[in-house]
Protein backbone atom coordinates (compact mmCIF):
# COMPACT_ATOMS: atom_id res chain seq x y z
CA UNK A 1 0.00 0.00 0.00
CA UNK A 2 2.51 2.31 0.87
CA UNK A 3 4.53 2.00 -2.09
CA UNK A 4 1.78 2.40 -4.51
CA UNK A 5 0.39 5.62 -2.47
CA UNK A 6 4.43 6.95 -2.81
CA UNK A 7 5.77 5.41 -6.06
CA UNK A 8 8.94 7.69 -5.94
CA UNK A 9 9.81 6.37 -2.38
CA UNK A 10 9.71 2.91 -4.35
CA UNK A 11 11.63 4.06 -7.08
CA UNK A 12 14.43 5.68 -4.57
CA UNK A 13 14.92 2.58 -2.85
CA UNK A 14 16.67 0.68 -5.72
CA UNK A 15 18.91 3.89 -6.82
CA UNK A 16 19.88 4.06 -2.92
CA UNK A 17 20.75 -0.04 -3.28
CA UNK A 18 22.55 1.21 -6.59
CA UNK A 19 24.16 3.88 -4.61
CA UNK A 20 25.60 1.60 -2.07
CA UNK A 21 26.69 -0.86 -4.39
CA UNK A 22 28.80 1.78 -6.29
CA UNK A 23 30.26 3.35 -2.85
CA UNK A 24 30.90 -0.40 -2.10
CA UNK A 25 33.57 -0.66 -4.90
CA UNK A 26 35.31 2.78 -3.97
CA UNK A 27 38.47 1.83 -2.18
CA UNK A 28 38.55 3.24 1.76
CA UNK A 29 40.64 6.11 1.77
CA UNK A 30 42.89 4.19 3.76
CA UNK A 31 43.83 1.72 0.98
CA UNK A 32 45.55 3.98 -1.09
CA UNK A 33 48.17 4.68 2.00
CA UNK A 34 49.80 1.65 0.46
CA UNK A 35 50.62 3.92 -2.87
CA UNK A 36 53.17 5.45 -0.31
CA UNK A 37 55.49 2.49 -0.38
CA UNK A 38 56.36 3.34 -3.98
CA UNK A 39 58.23 7.04 -2.52
CA UNK A 40 60.40 4.80 0.15
CA UNK A 41 62.82 4.24 -2.30
CA UNK A 42 63.72 8.14 -2.79
CA UNK A 43 65.45 7.69 0.70
CA UNK A 44 67.72 5.35 -0.13
CA UNK A 45 68.76 6.13 -4.04
CA UNK A 46 69.12 10.05 -5.00
CA UNK A 47 67.97 8.42 -8.90
CA UNK A 48 64.69 7.62 -7.20
CA UNK A 49 64.02 11.39 -5.90
CA UNK A 50 61.01 11.75 -8.73
CA UNK A 51 59.15 9.44 -6.09
CA UNK A 52 59.24 10.84 -3.20
CA UNK A 53 55.67 12.74 -3.81
CA UNK A 54 54.35 9.43 -3.33
CA UNK A 55 55.15 8.85 0.56
CA UNK A 56 52.44 11.56 0.81
CA UNK A 57 49.81 9.31 0.79
CA UNK A 58 51.21 7.99 3.67
CA UNK A 59 48.41 10.42 5.26
CA UNK A 60 45.94 8.64 3.74
CA UNK A 61 46.50 6.20 6.86
CA UNK A 62 45.00 9.15 9.42
CA UNK A 63 41.67 8.94 7.86
CA UNK A 64 40.09 6.70 10.80
CA UNK A 65 41.49 9.10 13.49
CA UNK A 66 39.82 12.15 11.18
CA UNK A 67 36.83 10.52 10.71
CA UNK A 68 36.64 9.27 13.96
CA UNK A 69 36.78 12.41 16.27
CA UNK A 70 34.88 14.70 13.48
CA UNK A 71 32.28 11.91 13.88
CA UNK A 72 32.51 11.59 17.59
CA UNK A 73 32.73 15.86 18.23
CA UNK A 74 29.87 16.47 15.40
CA UNK A 75 27.36 13.12 16.01
CA UNK A 76 24.26 13.51 13.84
CA UNK A 77 20.93 13.26 15.67
CA UNK A 78 19.20 12.64 12.25
CA UNK A 79 20.56 9.61 11.42
CA UNK A 80 21.38 7.98 15.11
CA UNK A 81 23.72 5.27 14.99
CA UNK A 82 22.33 1.40 15.83
CA UNK A 83 24.54 1.40 18.99
CA UNK A 84 23.58 4.80 20.72
CA UNK A 85 21.58 2.66 23.11
CA UNK A 86 24.56 1.19 24.46
CA UNK A 87 26.91 3.26 26.94
CA UNK A 88 30.66 3.22 26.31
CA UNK A 89 31.43 6.64 27.98
CA UNK A 90 30.04 9.03 25.54
CA UNK A 91 31.73 11.15 23.29
CA UNK A 92 34.70 12.31 25.39
CA UNK A 93 36.10 8.86 25.94
CA UNK A 94 35.50 7.93 22.17
CA UNK A 95 37.67 11.37 21.23
CA UNK A 96 40.33 10.02 23.96
CA UNK A 97 40.65 6.65 22.27
CA UNK A 98 40.79 8.30 18.54
CA UNK A 99 43.40 10.75 20.20
CA UNK A 100 45.11 7.62 22.05
CA UNK A 101 45.34 5.72 18.85
CA UNK A 102 46.79 9.04 17.13
CA UNK A 103 49.69 9.44 19.69
CA UNK A 104 50.61 5.84 19.97
CA UNK A 105 51.82 5.84 16.41
CA UNK A 106 54.54 7.36 17.92
CA UNK A 107 55.26 4.48 20.70
CA UNK A 108 57.68 1.98 18.79
CA UNK A 109 56.03 -1.18 18.60
CA UNK A 110 52.78 0.31 17.73
CA UNK A 111 54.20 2.38 14.99
CA UNK A 112 55.78 -1.14 13.50
CA UNK A 113 52.51 -2.76 13.98
CA UNK A 114 50.50 -0.26 11.81
CA UNK A 115 53.48 -0.18 8.88
CA UNK A 116 53.23 -4.35 8.89
CA UNK A 117 49.28 -3.78 8.75
CA UNK A 118 49.82 -1.35 5.99
CA UNK A 119 52.25 -3.37 4.28
CA UNK A 120 50.04 -6.49 4.16
CA UNK A 121 47.06 -4.61 2.54
CA UNK A 122 49.56 -5.19 -0.74
CA UNK A 123 50.00 -9.00 -1.10
CA UNK A 124 46.42 -8.79 0.27
CA UNK A 125 45.50 -6.42 -2.96
CA UNK A 126 47.49 -8.73 -4.95
CA UNK A 127 45.94 -12.14 -4.19
CA UNK A 128 42.39 -10.92 -4.66
CA UNK A 129 43.30 -8.93 -7.89
CA UNK A 130 41.26 -5.76 -6.19
CA UNK A 131 38.13 -8.67 -5.88
CA UNK A 132 38.07 -8.87 -2.33
CA UNK A 133 36.07 -11.34 -0.32
CA UNK A 134 32.54 -10.03 0.63
CA UNK A 135 29.30 -11.54 2.22
CA UNK A 136 27.92 -12.19 -1.54
CA UNK A 137 30.94 -13.93 -2.56
CA UNK A 138 32.33 -15.50 0.27
CA UNK A 139 30.71 -19.21 1.06
CA UNK A 140 32.65 -20.13 4.73
CA UNK A 141 32.90 -24.36 4.72
CA UNK A 142 33.62 -23.87 8.21
CA UNK A 143 30.16 -23.63 10.87
CA UNK A 144 31.24 -21.05 13.16
CA UNK A 145 29.65 -20.80 16.65
CA UNK A 146 29.66 -17.25 18.99
CA UNK A 147 32.64 -18.03 21.26
CA UNK A 148 31.61 -17.21 24.44
CA UNK A 149 28.75 -18.53 26.93
CA UNK A 150 24.90 -16.45 27.75
CA UNK A 151 23.92 -13.21 26.17
CA UNK A 152 26.80 -10.88 25.02
CA UNK A 153 26.63 -7.08 22.72
CA UNK A 154 28.36 -6.46 18.99
CA UNK A 155 29.66 -2.94 19.96
CA UNK A 156 31.63 -2.95 16.82
CA UNK A 157 31.60 -4.69 13.76
CA UNK A 158 29.46 -5.75 10.22
CA UNK A 159 29.81 -6.83 6.94
CA UNK A 160 27.70 -4.19 6.21
CA UNK A 161 30.74 -1.23 5.54
CA UNK A 162 28.65 1.26 7.18
CA UNK A 163 28.98 -0.33 10.88
CA UNK A 164 32.05 -1.73 10.29
CA UNK A 165 34.70 0.17 12.54
CA UNK A 166 38.13 -1.15 10.72
CA UNK A 167 36.72 -1.18 6.69
CA UNK A 168 39.78 0.22 5.93
CA UNK A 169 42.14 -1.75 7.54
CA UNK A 170 41.71 -5.39 5.16
CA UNK A 171 42.72 -7.90 8.12
CA UNK A 172 40.01 -6.85 10.34
CA UNK A 173 37.43 -5.65 7.70
CA UNK A 174 34.66 -7.73 9.27
CA UNK A 175 35.86 -7.97 12.55
CA UNK A 176 33.50 -7.63 15.83
CA UNK A 177 33.99 -6.17 19.27
CA UNK A 178 31.63 -7.15 21.98
CA UNK A 179 31.00 -7.06 25.26
CA UNK A 180 27.99 -7.80 28.07
CA UNK A 181 25.66 -5.14 28.45
CA UNK A 182 22.72 -4.82 30.97
CA UNK A 183 19.33 -3.32 30.41
CA UNK A 184 20.42 -0.02 30.38
CA UNK A 185 23.02 -0.05 28.01
CA UNK A 186 25.48 -0.33 30.77
CA UNK A 187 28.75 -2.30 30.46
CA UNK A 188 29.95 -2.17 33.92
CA UNK A 189 28.90 -1.69 37.46
CA UNK A 190 29.01 1.44 39.19
CA UNK A 191 31.58 3.53 37.71
CA UNK A 192 34.36 3.09 35.48
CA UNK A 193 37.10 1.88 38.04
CA UNK A 194 38.74 -0.51 36.46
CA UNK A 195 38.58 -3.39 34.06
CA UNK A 196 37.06 -5.63 37.11
CA UNK A 197 33.90 -3.41 37.25
CA UNK A 198 32.87 -4.80 33.38
CA UNK A 199 31.20 -7.48 33.11
CA UNK A 200 32.94 -9.29 30.41
CA UNK A 201 35.80 -8.81 32.16
CA UNK A 202 36.83 -12.59 33.15
CA UNK A 203 34.58 -14.23 31.33
CA UNK A 204 35.14 -17.39 29.48
CA UNK A 205 36.09 -17.17 25.92
CA UNK A 206 35.58 -20.45 23.63
CA UNK A 207 36.44 -21.94 20.24
CA UNK A 208 34.14 -21.02 17.74
CA UNK A 209 35.12 -24.00 15.65
CA UNK A 210 37.17 -26.85 15.91
CA UNK A 211 40.43 -26.65 14.79
CA UNK A 212 44.27 -26.04 15.71
CA UNK A 213 45.66 -23.91 17.48
CA UNK A 214 48.64 -22.10 15.31
CA UNK A 215 49.40 -19.30 17.58
CA UNK A 216 49.22 -18.14 21.47
CA UNK A 217 50.40 -15.49 23.31
CA UNK A 218 49.98 -14.70 27.12
CA UNK A 219 51.54 -12.28 29.67
CA UNK A 220 50.61 -8.88 28.42
CA UNK A 221 49.29 -7.00 31.49
CA UNK A 222 45.35 -5.83 31.31
CA UNK A 223 45.70 -1.82 31.11
CA UNK A 224 43.98 -0.91 34.39
CA UNK A 225 42.18 2.59 32.85
CA UNK A 226 39.21 2.07 30.76
CA UNK A 227 37.65 5.79 30.34
CA UNK A 228 39.07 5.67 27.05
CA UNK A 229 42.87 5.82 26.85
CA UNK A 230 45.17 3.11 25.77
CA UNK A 231 48.02 1.09 26.86
CA UNK A 232 51.00 3.12 26.16
CA UNK A 233 53.07 0.25 27.35
CA UNK A 234 51.28 -2.20 24.94
CA UNK A 235 53.80 -4.36 22.76
CA UNK A 236 51.02 -6.15 21.07
CA UNK A 237 47.88 -4.29 19.73
CA UNK A 238 46.14 -7.74 20.14
CA UNK A 239 47.02 -7.85 23.75
CA UNK A 240 46.83 -11.89 24.62
CA UNK A 241 45.60 -13.22 22.00
CA UNK A 242 44.79 -17.26 20.08
CA UNK A 243 44.55 -17.84 16.54
CA UNK A 244 43.18 -20.98 15.56
CA UNK A 245 42.95 -22.70 12.01
CA UNK A 246 39.66 -24.09 11.16
CA UNK A 247 40.06 -25.19 7.37
CA UNK A 248 41.99 -24.37 4.57
CA UNK A 249 42.03 -20.57 4.41
CA UNK A 250 39.87 -20.23 7.99
CA UNK A 251 41.77 -18.69 10.94
CA UNK A 252 39.83 -17.25 13.53
CA UNK A 253 41.77 -14.79 15.70
CA UNK A 254 40.26 -14.08 19.38
CA UNK A 255 41.89 -11.05 21.21
CA UNK A 256 42.29 -8.73 24.03
CA UNK A 257 41.95 -11.95 26.44
CA UNK A 258 42.86 -11.72 30.24
CA UNK A 259 46.30 -12.12 31.55
CA UNK A 260 47.42 -15.92 32.62
CA UNK A 261 43.98 -17.22 31.40
CA UNK A 262 45.06 -18.14 27.84
CA UNK A 263 44.63 -22.24 28.49
CA UNK A 264 46.03 -23.44 25.06
CA UNK A 265 49.06 -23.54 22.88
CA UNK A 266 50.36 -24.02 19.53
CA UNK A 267 49.74 -27.06 18.12
CA UNK A 268 46.45 -28.18 20.47
CA UNK A 269 43.64 -29.34 18.85
CA UNK A 270 40.31 -27.89 20.09
CA UNK A 271 36.83 -28.33 19.66
CA UNK A 272 33.88 -26.48 19.20
CA UNK A 273 33.33 -24.88 22.77
CA UNK A 274 36.35 -25.47 24.63
CA UNK A 275 37.41 -22.74 26.88
CA UNK A 276 40.55 -21.11 25.36
CA UNK A 277 40.91 -18.36 27.83
CA UNK A 278 38.95 -15.20 29.76
CA UNK A 279 37.81 -11.84 28.24
CA UNK A 280 40.20 -9.23 29.20
CA UNK A 281 41.58 -5.95 28.97
CA UNK A 282 44.91 -5.76 26.91
CA UNK A 283 46.30 -4.46 23.95
CA UNK A 284 45.01 -1.81 21.91
CA UNK A 285 41.58 -1.38 24.00
CA UNK A 286 39.69 0.97 25.67
CA UNK A 287 37.69 -0.99 28.18
CA UNK A 288 37.67 -5.27 28.22
CA UNK A 289 35.67 -6.76 25.05
CA UNK A 290 36.45 -9.70 23.21
CA UNK A 291 37.69 -8.53 19.31
CA UNK A 292 36.94 -11.44 17.07
CA UNK A 293 37.98 -12.02 13.32
CA UNK A 294 38.24 -14.77 10.84
CA UNK A 295 41.04 -13.89 8.13
CA UNK A 296 42.03 -16.07 5.30
CA UNK A 297 46.06 -16.45 6.09
CA UNK A 298 47.57 -17.36 9.79
CA UNK A 299 49.74 -14.28 9.82
CA UNK A 300 48.07 -11.48 11.23
CA UNK A 301 49.66 -8.88 8.86
CA UNK A 302 48.55 -10.72 5.61
CA UNK A 303 45.50 -12.28 6.48
CA UNK A 304 42.70 -11.25 4.63
CA UNK A 305 39.26 -10.61 6.90
CA UNK A 306 36.45 -13.06 6.02
CA UNK A 307 32.95 -12.22 6.78
CA UNK A 308 31.48 -14.49 9.18
CA UNK A 309 28.00 -16.15 9.59
CA UNK A 310 27.35 -18.13 12.78
CA UNK A 311 25.53 -21.17 13.03
CA UNK A 312 22.22 -21.57 15.23
CA UNK A 313 22.57 -17.74 16.27
CA UNK A 314 19.91 -15.96 18.73
CA UNK A 315 19.63 -11.81 18.08
CA UNK A 316 17.78 -9.50 19.60
CA UNK A 317 17.77 -5.31 20.09
CA UNK A 318 16.63 -4.07 23.77
CA UNK A 319 13.05 -3.94 22.65
CA UNK A 320 12.64 -7.39 20.59
CA UNK A 321 12.69 -11.17 21.65
CA UNK A 322 14.93 -12.84 20.12
CA UNK A 323 15.14 -14.19 16.42
CA UNK A 324 16.86 -17.63 15.62
CA UNK A 325 18.09 -18.41 12.76
CA UNK A 326 20.33 -21.33 11.56
CA UNK A 327 23.36 -19.46 9.86
CA UNK A 328 23.05 -15.44 10.17
CA UNK A 329 25.39 -12.36 10.35
CA UNK A 330 25.72 -10.33 13.27
CA UNK A 331 25.91 -6.90 13.35
CA UNK A 332 26.68 -3.48 15.68
CA UNK A 333 24.12 -2.96 18.12
CA UNK A 334 22.59 -5.80 17.98
CA UNK A 335 23.01 -8.56 21.65
CA UNK A 336 23.82 -11.79 20.46
CA UNK A 337 23.90 -15.50 21.84
CA UNK A 338 24.27 -18.86 20.34
CA UNK A 339 20.49 -20.07 20.48
CA UNK A 340 20.72 -22.93 23.30
CA UNK A 341 21.72 -19.59 25.51
CA UNK A 342 19.32 -16.88 24.05
CA UNK A 343 17.68 -15.46 27.12
CA UNK A 344 19.61 -17.12 29.76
Amino acid sequence: MTESRHPAASERKPKRERLDRLLGRIPDPTVLSVLGFIGLPAIAFERFEHLEDFMLFFLFGLWPYVKGVASATTGDDDQPAPTDWIDTGGRAATVRAYLGMFLLQFQPAVFVTSLLQLAGHVPILVRYRGRLPDPDSHDSPVDYRLPFEGEWTVVNGSPDRRYSHSWGILTQRYAHDLVITDESGRTHAGDRSGPEAHYCFGEPIVAPADGEVVAASDGHRDYHRTDGWLDPRQRDIRGNYVTIRHADGEYSVLAHLKRGSVAVSAGDRVERGDRIGRCGNSGNTTEPHLHFHVQDRPNFFVGMGLPVRFADVATRTPESDPVERDRDFVHAGQIVANAADAGE
